[in-house]
């Protein structure tokens, strides 16, 4: 018994503290909260639907439908159900992909994350696969012959990593050039405010405060406006998509030619 209880009291809280999964659980909190704020505006338009949807029901709305069409639009009539599971997904990448701007760590700068979601939908797309073809679906892994089956296992898991490395690649990149511009930024405000003394005499740089944030708005929202809102939106519709599109072509024999085509003349 002592010897559990001191391990309890010498266990290294930072060993297994990991600040990106912290960063998603604040997200989903507050996704909750939001989710709860429309659920409890929504009640007065359900005992009166002739009202105009207005303030954060009205945008919840709006965002419904998008996804629906967007689901339609790719996975036809028969799935603007799966809009129920692309919503939140889509709603969660995004606010995930610009957290970096509250100055904490993005979720998506940590493999675990981009792999957990990558996983969902290769789970997904594989219990799609077996639901279309029942018995057919292993008949994949030994096409043309039965001797390509080891090169077929592996290349199963393709989008798994593919999907997963390309959300992490990006989150990642767009964190190193801002840290590298936050670095040179800061070494230059130093030197500033070096020259600065040098030149008066008896100038504290202290007084002005963090060193780091004399110039470190110089060019720094334009690279913020494009690596996490323009990058983070892009990717996250990229991923919502490919999502769609592996497990609607579970349900079809159409190929991706014909699907985009089928998407440009709608």
């Amino acid at each position: 018994m002592n010897e559990q209880l001191e391990k309890i009291i010498s266990f290294d809280f930072d060993s297994v503290f990991v600040p990106e999964i912290f960063s998603s659980l604040l997200i989903i909190l507050v996704l909750l909260i939001l989710s709860l704020a429309v659920f409890i505006s929504s009640r007065k338009y359900i005992k009166n639907p002739l009202l105009t949807p207005k303030g954060i029901f009205n945008i919840a709305c709006l965002g419904v439908e998008k996804a629906e069409d967007l689901t339609v639009g790719i996975m036809g009539e028969k799935n603007r159900g799966f809009s129920a599971y692309i919503v939140p997904l889509f709603v969660y990448l995004f606010f995930a992909f610009i957290f970096g701007l509250t100055g904490l760590p993005s979720p998506m700068t940590y493999f675990g994350v981009p792999l957990t979601l990558s996983l969902i939908t290769f789970v997904m797309i594989h219990v799609q696969a077996v639901k279309t073809n029942k018995w057919k679906y292993f008949k994949r892994y030994i096409e043309p012959i039965p001797i390509f089956l080891p090169v077929n296992l592996v290349t199963m898991w393709a989008p798994l990593l593919s999907m997963s490395l390309r959300m992490f690649g990006n989150a990642i990149s767009g964190y190193c050039l801002m840290s590298l511009v936050y670095y040179g930024l800061e070494n230059l405000s130093m030197y500033l405010l070096k020259a600065i003394d040098s030149v008066q005499g008896g100038f504290d740089p202290v007084a002005l405060g963090p060193q780091g944030l004399l110039l470190s708005w110089v060019g720094t929202p334009i690279l913020h406006a494009y690596f996490d809102l323009f990058s983070g939106f892009i990717q996250t519709l990229v991923f919502s998509m490919l999502t769609m599109i592996n497990i609607y072509q579970e349900q079809n024999e159409e190929d991706s030619e014909q699907m985009i085509e089928r998407i440009q003349n709608q």
